[in-house]
């Protein structure tokens, strides 16, 4: 059987490397071809073998028909990077480009099913804050907004049932889609993009169900200030003035100062942050804010804290229904959004099994 070469678009095929995150060494290795070969592609386009392009929309995680495009396609825009990295570090890993893909994609399938009247409209309440002058003020106009008290906070009995009402909550109220998904936690613990209707929220689901809720409110508190970022909110500094701004936004929201209780003893520490649904750091960290406990009294109990950490290790992951998977991942909101959509027939059922990473014999059974 003669063999199929193909021609494209060679800035297509340049486009489709550089957002997966390969250089040409890597991709001419797993190809096993020449490096000038490949670069020839990328500089040509012509007589590319079908068998080839095959195997990159594997690796690019692109469907086929993406390579035969005519022209490249705008280009995601990142969320500014403030996690204060090297250089060095800086770099965003295969994982990571993937996601920022992938949570761009849901975005621009939410805006297409519901429109921008439909979002901006979402978005009207959040954006009466602009007119606010203090931080509690626009923390109380949330908690209105929201519909959620300190009591009904309180009366959460798991951290994951205060992560998943809090999503539920910012998606429903304020129109703001919230996904979550696994990413090196090293590399990137959450990241808002604002650039297109709808915003999104995304958390790193390799993270504890107090650190996602942190998330949340650090990437809202970017999202009130006009910023989409990228960001490691446990790692944040001092003199890191964006970001130790948001962080205490999502800590005063949190743990209001009237729900402190004056305590240098990590048990009582412990305790009390359980109640809140939030880490000990937060909760020691607002003692700080509040003036509550001394610089020095912190820095030795933070250290303390740390030296409770165990070390990572790769937890086992039973099987998960893919249904259940889909949901968590695209959050309540998303999920109920193209649902809608089907029985409004304003998406096919490939559509949207595709929108929501199933297949179509299981979106059919959720139906």
């Amino acid at each position: 059987m003669a063999r199929i070469n193909i021609n494209i678009n060679p800035k297509i095929l340049q486009w489709t490397r550089q957002e997966a995150g390969y250089n040409i060494e890597e991709v001419a290795q797993k190809l096993s071809i020449d490096s000038d070969r490949y670069l020839n592609w990328e500089k040509e386009g012509k007589y590319i073998p079908l068998g080839k392009l095959q195997n990159l929309a594997i690796y690019f995680k692109r469907q086929l028909a993406v390579f035969f495009l005519p022209e490249v396609p705008n280009k995601i825009k990142k969320p500014k990077d403030f996690r204060n990295l090297s250089p060095v570090d800086s770099s965003l890993s295969k994982d990571v480009l993937l996601i920022l893909r992938r949570s761009a994609h849901l975005q621009g399938i939410a805006n297409e099913l519901e429109g921008d009247n439909y979002w901006n409209n979402k978005l009207s309440l959040l954006n009466e804050i602009d007119y606010l002058k203090s931080e509690q003020e626009i923390i109380n106009h949330l908690r209105d907004i929201i519909g959620i008290d300190i009591k009904q906070q309180l009366k959460w009995k798991t951290d994951s049932e205060a992560y998943r009402n809090w999503r539920t909550a910012i998606g429903e109220k304020l129109g703001i889609l919230t996904f979550q998904f696994s990413m090196p936690m090293d590399e990137l613990q959450g990241f808002s993009m604002t650039e297109s209707l709808p915003y999104i929220i995304v958390t790193n689901s390799n993270h504890s169900y107090t650190g996602r809720v942190f998330t949340l409110f650090h990437e809202l508190a970017h999202i009130i200030r006009h910023q989409s970022g990228m960001c490691l909110v446990d790692k944040v500094e001092q003199n890191q003035k964006e970001e130790w701004a948001c962080n205490t936004f999502a800590g005063n929201f949190l743990a209001p100062q009237n729900t402190l209780v004056p305590t240098d003893n990590l048990n009582e520490i412990k305790s009390y942050a359980r109640k809140l649904k939030i880490s000990r750091e937060v909760y020691l960290h607002r003692l700080k804010e509040e003036g509550i406990i001394p610089d020095v009294k912190f820095y030795t109990l933070l250290d303390e804290i740390k030296a409770t950490y165990k070390k990572d290790t790769p937890k086992k992951k039973g099987f998960v229904l893919p249904e259940v998977k889909s949901k968590a991942s695209r959050g309540e909101t998303f999920y109920n959004i193209v649902f809608e959509a089907i029985s409004a027939n304003r998406i096919n059922y490939t559509d949207a099994a595709h929108a929501l990473g199933l297949r179509v014999n299981r979106l059919i059974n959720e139906i």
